[in-house]
């Protein structure tokens, strides 16, 4: 086995600062935070909306507001830095080595275009080595990974013609189809229903477990971040306030907003009530906020 130094990190996040510009001044929206991510693992981010979590994992792809910019720190993917305060390569590893999967698929999803061409379109850029056999392949494979099991009518279909569990499903293999050595996942079961999400949960580990595949999974709900990730980071007014094992940290969790948070979950309250819980104070409003939708989708 490697030691952890020899280990090449999906992610590597260090010192990272992020400000928004605003009528009062420069805000600072992520501030320097440290999050590494190896190659088979699944790291959770945790927080309240307005946390900085969605603005942390958006600034690894380049899809930060016009109004808001890296100030310190830098990123690194696969052991190359593709951000710092005067080096911007995200647009390079955006699709190819990165693939993000969004809140809402049908924001990411065209729905003018079959899933096949829209697959194919990721692999044309990303991938234009393979033949057109070997593409049809690739798409095939990809979907069956996501436990799809009529391909040919999926891969036939429109958007609108599919199930919003399914076009999720789609959205993560389109994420997945360039081989990327990172997934970016921000809140991408927030809009389906319990059962659906527990599916896509499982998919998810299953996608990871024993890959070289690092997965960043962003999500407000910390029972959600337990069942699938191997260890969470709890973020509160831009700061990393927590980041340990997520069996150490449920058990006995060090900050007090994580305790707060875990005081908050009712199935957990009861088995372990904290006496020094306290009503979570409020995230302050930020004009033009971050963590709203970005002016543009990533490229493929």
């Amino acid at each position: 086995m490697q030691p952890e130094s020899a280990i090449q990190p999906a992610l590597d996040i260090r010192d990272l600062r992020i400000e928004a510009r605003t009528a009062q001044g420069m805000l600072p929206i992520v501030r320097a935070a440290t999050l590494r991510i190896d190659p088979g693992e699944v790291v959770g981010i945790v927080g309240e909306s307005g946390s900085g979590k969605t603005t942390l994992i958006r600034s690894v792809v380049g899809l930060l507001d016009r109004n808001v910019r890296v100030a310190d720190g830098t990123i690194g993917v696969h052991g190359q830095e593709v951000m710092s305060v005067d080096r911007n390569r995200t647009a390079a590893i955006r699709g190819k080595q990165v693939g993000f999967v969004f809140q809402d698929s049908t924001r990411s999803l065209n729905p003018l275009l079959k899933v096949r061409t829209q697959m194919k379109e990721v692999l044309d850029r990303h991938r234009p080595e393979l033949s057109k056999a070997e593409t049809q392949a690739v798409m095939e494979e990809v979907l069956q990974r996501m436990l799809i099991n009529d391909v040919p009518r999926v891969l036939g279909a429109y958007p609108h013609e599919l199930s919003g569990g399914m076009c999720q499903r789609i959205a993560i293999a389109i994420a997945l189809v360039a081989d990327p050595a990172l997934l970016l996942a921000d809140e991408c079961t927030t809009a389906l229903d319990v059962t659906t999400q527990a599916e896509v949960v499982a998919l998810l580990r299953e996608l990871v477990s024993g890959s070289s595949v690092g997965l960043a999974f962003v999500t407000h709900d910390l029972a959600l971040a337990a069942d699938l990730c191997d260890r969470i980071a709890v973020m509160r007014q831009g700061e990393i306030v927590e980041l340990r094992p997520t069996a150490e940290l449920l058990a006995d969790p060090h900050a007090q907003y994580t305790r707060d948070l875990l005081a908050a979950v009712p199935a957990w309250a009861e088995l372990a009530p904290s006496e020094d819980a306290t009503t979570i104070a409020p995230v302050p409003d930020l004009p033009d906020a971050p963590d709203a939708e970005p002016d543009q989708e990533p490229a493929a």
